[in-house]
């Protein structure tokens, strides 16, 4: 996910990511809301007016929360929602200072790894029994079920994910000859395929367009999920708590190799030409990988592009969650009444309509959301998933790692067929990622 999601967004979803960044100092607990039923359908429920408010960093994400407002206040006439988003980099710094001064909204969406420095600082509040007990593995992976929880204790509900799959011409690979979607085993040689160069060699469409640049972590992120594919990733988890850097590897060396070839080797793609949605979208790149709001975008920017997607073998899931702050009683309580309607399977699926943004539950029947949009089956396949982990460090480990990517590994002409200074370079970018980890008391020495 570009960020973020959405990392980044999302992500790079997200994320891409949702990341957010500061640090509460707050040190008083925050009120727990009550351990029994969260009210919701509950007809002795207190009529008082009540207003909630929830802010976001996804604007595309306005007309479904502002359905779901008007459909709540059906079932709960007293609560008023009141809906608020910012473009995300102005949400995460609004956040930041919001929440440590104990004036943020009373749902506050956010990155788990990121929330933990709130619940640590008893800013954010424990969710009810009854909403901890729908989040099961039955209808999430256990691995979303264990970013809701800190201490055996439910605080987040999940809210949404980012997660890629391969966007792919119908029309450019039917040209070339090519009965199958491209998968994670064949890029490069797709790539090779696929690109188009003019009589002096130049090129006028990319095969594979690869995310070369861009602002913050976004371009590690993109990094990370094509290395997740042979089974690496960013950092490693050796021992509880301690981690080291795990790109600096053979897993690494190859990703970083077939960025390399094909930028300088076999030139299927250049940093001159269009990139990411964009050049999919105007026939500029043949296909890419991205994350499932690219759907609705392509829908209302290029509604006649034939194309499908193919499902990564693993993915990195960019994973935000409703979060619930405050002291107010009644808010409180109609803040957790609230998300339990918008997390029904009835509304996640429209979610994802409306959206785009993949919901992170994995029980519903998505066969009618299908019909209509058959592109979104490549991003509900089964598969290996990987998380952002629980380091408050990691997105300064991320944004490093992808400045040097950005600003060496990618465009090192001299890397070509240099399997050393390949190897080098991902040596020394490995020794900042464990110097950050050091500092922090979190490296596996």
């Amino acid at each position: 996910m570009s960020k973020k999601w959405v990392s980044g967004a999302l992500v790079g979803i997200m994320a891409s990511s949702a990341m957010l960044a500061g640090c509460s100092s707050g040190k008083e607990a925050a009120p727990q809301a009550g351990a029994g039923n969260s009210g919701a359908g509950d007809a002795k429920a207190d009529t008082k007016p009540v207003e909630v408010s929830i802010w976001t960093g996804y604007p595309e994400l306005d007309p479904w929360f502002k359905k779901m407002a008007d459909e709540f206040k059906k079932t709960k006439p007293n609560v008023t929602v009141q809906v608020s988003s910012f473009p995300l980099r102005d949400y995460e710094k609004k956040v930041a200072a919001a929440i440590p001064a104990k004036n943020a909204a009373d749902i506050v969406p956010m990155s788990p790894n990121l929330a933990l420095r709130y619940i640590q600082g008893g800013l954010l509040q424990a969710a009810p029994d009854d909403v901890g007990k729908q989040i099961t593995t039955t209808s999430y992976d256990k691995i979303i079920v264990d970013k809701t929880k800190v201490d055996n204790k439910t605080y987040g509900v999940p809210f949404i994910k980012g997660a890629g799959a391969i966007f792919y011409n119908k029309d450019m690979l039917k040209e070339a000859g090519l009965t199958d979607p491209p998968n994670v085993d064949k890029l490069l040689e797709y790539a090779q395929k696929l690109a188009k160069k003019d009589a002096s060699g130049n090129l006028e469409r990319a095969g594979m367009s690869l995310r070369l640049s861009g602002g913050g972590s976004g371009v590690g992120e993109k990094f990370w999920n094509i290395l997740a594919q042979r089974g690496g990733s960013i950092v490693k988890e050796v021992s509880p708590g301690k981690y080291k850097a795990d790109y600096n590897t053979e897993n690494g060396y190859q990703t970083l190799k077939m960025y390399v070839d094909m930028v300088h080797k076999f030139k299927t793609d250049d940093p001159k030409v269009k990139h990411d949605t964009e050049a999919f979208q105007t026939g500029a790149a043949a296909f890419y990988i991205r994350e499932s709001n690219v759907i609705m975008d392509t829908k209302t920017k290029a509604p006649n592009l034939n194309y499908g997607t193919a499902p990564l073998k693993a993915n990195v899931v960019s994973l935000v969650n409703y979060y619930v702050g405050g002291s107010d009683k009644a808010k409180i309580q109609a803040s957790w009444d609230f998300i339990n309607f918008l997390t029904k399977p009835e509304n996640q699926k429209s979610m994802v309509a409306m959206s785009g943004w993949l919901t992170p539950r994995i029980d519903l029947d998505m066969a009618d959301l299908y019909k209509d949009f058959p592109q979104y089956q490549g991003f509900f396949a089964k598969q290996e998933l990987q998380m952002y982990p629980d380091l408050p460090e990691f997105d300064e480990i991320l944004t490093k790692f992808a400045d040097r990517l950005a600003t060496k590994g990618f465009t090192d002409a001299s890397f070509a067929d240099q399997p050393d200074k390949i190897k080098a370079f991902l040596d020394e970018a490995a020794k900042e990622t464990n110097d950050i980890l050091k500092k922090a008391g979190h490296l596996a020495e």
